[in-house]
């Protein structure tokens, strides 16, 4: 396989600028604060893919453990993620399963993964937990999701005080096509006062088991969350029965 050539970023020196910035000028791994020496890493490992998303200043250090793969490309884009997040209207915090209710259990030592144990619901029931940082109450209006099949083998004014967080509604939504993006618009939407933490469970379905095989298929899901039809929310890639995200191995020929 050819070794992809490395294109000049662009205005370099303002888009170091740029994401010095979004790390407050502190390694997002390490908290080194040797800014002058960090380095820009293409967080798909290709060197000429320039855009801001794909890029994450760090420091040499880092760098290198990711070049070993002592830091894993998942962890990369989860940090990516929650810095874009970070000064967003809306902010994740975490996703689990609800366990009571459906046979998919959490994969030891990997995060925001999971496989399927038992036939209790073969369809997982995602909970997940965010916060409203705005000064106003939103709308959940609506739900994105992608499905990406892996290959087999490898209400009301804020009160400060201490409350139980539980889950205000569950969603059902259909398992969409493999490798795209399906939006649901919600009928029951969910209100979120002003500065408070929330909960909300989707429930993912299928009409066919041939189509999501959760005893044999292994996917990578990609969830975004609309609020007043205006603006969407993402969280980080969720894995089921994978404890690591891989694609599909590709084989050259020698000419």
């Amino acid at each position: 396989m050819a070794k992809k050539k490395r294109v000049r970023i662009p205005q370099e020196t303002k888009v170091r600028a740029k994401l010095q910035k979004e790390i407050g000028s502190i390694c997002p791994f390490c908290s080194s604060e040797e800014v002058g020496q960090f380095q820009i890493h293409h967080i798909d490992e290709d060197p000429s893919h320039n855009e801001f998303i794909n890029l994450l200043l760090l420091c040499p250090t880092c760098h290198s453990k990711i070049t070993k793969e002592d830091i894993s490309r998942q962890d990369v884009m989860d940090k990516k993620l929650n810095l874009r997040n970070r000064e967003s209207l809306v902010q994740f915090i975490s996703v689990s399963v609800d366990e009571e209710n459906c046979g998919w259990r959490p994969f030891k030592n990997a995060k925001n993964a999971f496989e399927v144990v038992y036939e209790l619901s073969l369809f997982p029931i995602f909970i997940f937990t965010l916060i409203n940082n705005s000064n106003k109450t939103l709308l959940v209006t609506s739900i994105k999701v992608k499905a990406k099949r892996l290959p087999i083998g490898m209400s009301g004014p804020h009160i400060p005080l201490p409350n139980i967080l539980r889950p205000t509604i569950t969603y059902k939504i259909k398992m969409p096509i493999d490798g795209e993006f399906e939006e649901t618009k919600l009928k029951d939407e969910l209100e979120v006062p002003m500065t408070r933490a929330f909960k909300f469970k989707v429930e993912l379905f299928d009409e066919s088991m041939e189509t999501f095989n959760p005893l044999f298929g292994k996917y990578a899901m990609f969830f975004e969350f609309g609020f007043n039809n205006d603006f969407f929310t993402e969280v980080p890639m969720i894995l089921l029965n994978s404890d690591k995200y891989y694609e599909e191995l590709k084989y050259y020929g020698l000419e």
